[in-house]
C-alpha cells in the first residue's frame, strides 16, 4: 500500500525540522567561527589527508592506547559508513513511495546486513562498558546523551535487519519497521549536535585542521592587534579552537595520561576544554566574557577555567598525543592561556612572581646562577668559543652551563665532536632562550630574551645550532621562527642525538655491554617527533635497551616541563606521589641500573625520585655521557714523565 499524502507530507515535514533543527543548533554551535581568529590551513595536504584516512578512517588513534574499546568504535563507526548508501535508499523510497520497495537480494544488502550485526556488537560492548563498567575516565556520572544515541543505534541495525529480512516487502508489520527506522534515524539528528556526539561531524574537522604531529605551541602575538595579550575571553579563540572545544568525545583518554591529573593533581584536559565549550556556548559577548581566573570566580560563574589548574600543566603533550580527534590542549589553550593571565596580572602565585624577578636579574639562567659557573666551566675545560668560522654552535643553555650534572654533559659533548673532528665552539657568554618564561606566560620577557639571543646568532653568524635541551631546541626551531630576524638567518637547528646519530660511523667507539632503559624526553619525543634517533645510538654502542612501561610519544613526563622545575608549589602539593617518583618507578621496574635521558631537565627530576626511593644503584646519565665512556682514554705523551 503506497503512502497516503499525509504520511509522505509527514516524512516530509519530519525530514525538514530535523535537518533544520541540527543545522541550527550546529550553526550555534560554531558561531564562534565568524568572529574567531583565522588559523585553518590547507597547507602540507598530502599529510593532511594521511592524518585523515589513518585517524579517523582506520581509526588508529583510538585503537592504539584502549585496543578492545577502540575496535568496538571502530565497529560502530565503519558500519555507519557501510550504511551511508542504505540511509539513502532509505530516504528514496519514503519519497517516491513505498510502492517502489523491493526485497533486496543485492550483494551490497547482504554486506550492510553483516555490518549491521558488526555495529550492533560494537554498540553493546561500549554500553556495556560505559553503563556497567563505567571506567573513572568517562566520568561517574551516567550520560542520557550516551544511553540514547546507543538505543537509537540499536534501534537502526535491528529495524534495517527486520526489514532486510524479517518482514516480507509492503506488508504492515513492514511498514511499521520502515517506519521505525526512519523516526530513529531523525531522532539521530535531534540527539547527536546537543551531545559529545557532535564530534561525529566535528572530529574528522578538527583531525584534518590539527596543526602537526607534534605537541602545539605558543601562538605568536598579532602584532596588528594592540590588544593582544594572550588568550584572556572568548573572542581570543581561534577557529580551531572553536572546533576543537566543540568536537570533544569526552572519552576521558586525556585525563588517563595527564601527569598532573595522574598524581592528584586538580587539572584535567578534559575539564579544560569542557568548561571552555559550556563558557563559549553561554558567552552573550564573546569580547567581554573572560575565560580564566581564581577558583572562586569559577564557583561564582564569572569564569570558566580555574588559573589553578591551568598552571599544573607540564605541557608535556601527552593530552595531545592520545586525543582521538585532533584537540589541541596545550599550546594553542592551556599555555595562551596562562600568558593572557599573566599579561592582566590576575595571577596569584608567589613561585611564578619568583621566577620571573629571578630571570629579570638574572638573565642568563632562570636559577638566578652566577655567570661565573658557566665561566669557569668554559674556561677550565678549554672550550673553544665561537667565532663565526665553525661548522656548529654548541648552546650549553641553562642545563648544561648552571647544573652539575649538566657541566658533565657538556664535557661529553666536548670530548664526542673534538673525537669526530667537528668544527665547533660556544658562545662566550649566554642569555636564557626564554622558554622558562614563555611557558609560565611572561610573553613580555620571553621577547627581551629572544631578542638579545636572535642578536648574538646574528653577530656571530651563526649557521648551524646543536642543542642538548629540547626546551631550547624546540624555541630555536619553532618558536623563534615567528621572529623575522631570526628566520632571515637561515639557521638549522639540531637536537645533539639527532648529530650524534650522524657522527657515530666517525667515532672511535670500544663497545660495551650495558642494560640501559631509555626515557624519551617530552619536549623531544612529543614536542619533535624524535624517538629513533636515541634509540639507534644506545644499540650502536652496546647497550641492550630496555623499555619502560610507557615510552616513546607515549611517555611519561619527568615533572619539570611546562615550566614546573621553576614554578611547582611543594607545599600545596594535594597528594604525596610526585610525577617524577611515578616516572622513576616506572624505569626502575625495568632491573636497569642505568637511565639514558636526553634533556639537562630529566636527570634532575629523576635522580631526585631516586634518592627519595632510596636507589642509588640506579644512575641516570645523559645519551653523550654513554657514549663519551666509550671513547678511548687519552693516554699522554710516551715521552711525557708520567708515561
Amino acid at each position: 500500500m503506497p503512502l497516503t499524502v499525509f504520511e509522505r507530507s509527514l516524512f516530509v515535514l519530519a525530514t525538514v525540522a530535523s535537518v533544520a533543527y541540527f543545522s541550527y543548533i550546529l550553526a550555534r554551535r560554531l558561531r564562534g567561527l565568524a568572529w574567531a581568529r583565522p588559523n585553518l590551513g590547507f597547507d602540507r595536504p598530502a599529510e593532511r589527508l594521511g592524518r585523515l584516512f589513518g585517524e579517523v578512517l582506520l581509526q588508529t588513534r583510538v585503537i592504539a592506547e584502549r585496543p578492545l574499546a577502540g575496535f568496538l568504535h571502530g565497529l560502530v563507526m565503519w558500519g555507519f559508513l557501510a550504511f551511508a548508501w542504505v540511509s539513502l535508499e532509505h530516504f528514496w523510497i519514503g519519497l517516491i513511495g513505498l510502492d517502489h520497495a523491493a526485497a533486496d537480494d543485492s550483494l551490497y544488502g547482504l554486506f550492510a546486513a553483516v555490518w549491521a550485526v558488526a555495529v550492533l556488537v560494537g554498540i553493546l560492548g561500549l554500553a556495556f562498558r560505559r553503563f556497567v563498567l563505567r571506567p573513572p575516565a568517562l566520568g561517574q556520572k551516567l550520560s542520557l546523551g550516551s544511553a540514547a544515541v546507543a538505543l537509537l543505534i540499536v534501534a537502526l541495525m535491528a529495524t534495517y535487519l527486520l526489514g532486510w529480512r524479517g518482514f516480507d516487502v509492503g506488508s504492515e508489520a513492514w511498514r511499521w519497521n520502515w517506519a521505525a527506522h526512519t523516526a530513529a534515524l531523525l531522532a539521530m539528528l535531534w540527539v547527536i549536535p546537543n551531545s559529545k556526539h557532535l564530534h561525529l561531524v566535528l572530529g574528522p574537522v578538527a583531525v584534518f585542521f590539527r596543526g602537526g604531529e607534534t605537541t602545539s605551541g605558543t601562538r605568536p602575538l598579532d602584532e596588528a592587534d594592540d590588544d593582544d595579550f594572550g588568550m584572556m575571553h572568548f573572542s581570543d579563540l581561534s577557529q580551531k579552537d572553536v572546533l576543537d572545544v566543540n568536537a570533544c568525545v569526552e572519552c576521558g583518554r586525556c585525563s588517563e595520561v595527564c601527569p598532573a591529573a595522574q598524581t592528584g593533581g586538580s587539572l584535567d584536559p578534559k575539564k579544560i576544554i569542557l568548561q571552555m565549550q559550556a563558557g563559549l556556548l553561554a558567552a552573550d559577548n564573546p569580547g567581554e566574557t573572560l575565560i580564566a581566573g581564581t577558583q572562586s570566580e569559577v564557583e561564582q560563574g564569572k569564569v570558566s577555567v580555574a588559573e589553578e589548574d591551568l598552571f599544573q600543566c607540564y605541557a608535556c603533550g601527552a593530552c595531545e598525543q592520545a586525543c582521538p580527534v585532533g584537540i589541541e590542549h596545550v599550546g594553542a589553550k592551556i599555555l595562551d592561556l596562562r600568558r593572557g593571565l599573566v599579561s592582566e596580572g590576575r595571577t596569584h602565585s608567589d613561585k611564578l612572581g619568583e621566577l620571573f624577578t629571578t630571570m629579570e636579574r638574572a638573565p642568563h639562567n632562570a636559577w638566578g646562577a652566577p655567570q661565573k659557573t658557566r665561566r669557569k666551566l668554559v674556561q677550565d675545560d678549554e672550550f673553544p668559543v665561537f667565532d663565526g668560522s665553525q661548522e656548529w654552535l654548541l648552546w650549553l643553555g641553562c642545563g648544561l652551563s648552571y647544573d652539575p650534572h649538566g657541566n658533565d654533559v657538556a664535557r661529553s659533548m666536548k670530548r664526542i665532536l673534538d673525537a669526530a673532528g667537528v668544527s665547533w665552539g660556544v658562545l662566550a657568554k649566554e642569555t636564557c632562550c626564554g622558554e622558562p618564561a614563555r611557558r609560565a606566560g611572561n610573553e613580555f620577557l620571553y621577547t627581551e630574551l629572544s631578542e638579545k639571543v636572535i642578536a648574538a646568532f646574528a653577530d656571530g653568524e651563526v649557521r648551524n645550532v646543536v642543542v642538548c635541551d629540547p626546551h631550547c631546541t624546540g624555541m630555536f626551531d619553532d618558536d623563534y621562527r615567528s621572529n623575522p630576524l631570526y628566520e632571515e638567518q637561515g639557521i638549522r637547528v639540531l637536537h645533539h642525538t639527532e648529530l650524534l646519530a650522524q657522527l657515530l660511523p666517525q667515532l672511535p667507539l670500544d663497545r660495551r655491554d650495558e642494560v640501559v632503559s631509555y626515557h624519551d624526553p617530552c619536549r623531544l619525543s612529543r614536542g619533535r617527533g624524535v624517538t629513533d634517533a636515541p634509540r639507534m645510538i644506545l644499540e650502536n654502542i652496546g647497550a641492550d635497551l630496555v623499555e619502560p612501561e610507557r615510552h616513546g610519544k607515549q611517555s611519561l613526563c619527568c615533572g619539570a616541563g611546562g615550566a614546573q622545575l621553576y614554578i611547582a608549589d611543594d607545599s600545596a602539593e594535594t597528594s604525596d606521589r610526585k610525577v617524577n617518583d611515578v616516572r622513576f618507578e616506572q624505569l626502575a621496574a625495568t632491573g636497569t641500573e642505568t637511565v639514558a635521558a636526553a634533556c639537562p631537565y630529566c636527570p634532575i627530576m629523576l635522580n631526585d625520585a631516586a634518592g627519595r626511593a632510596g636507589r642509588s644503584d640506579v644512575r641516570v646519565v645523559d645519551v653523550a655521557e654513554l657514549i663519551a665512556e666509550r671513547l678511548p682514554t687519552e693516554r699522554p705523551p710516551a715521552d711525557s714523565p708520567s708515561a
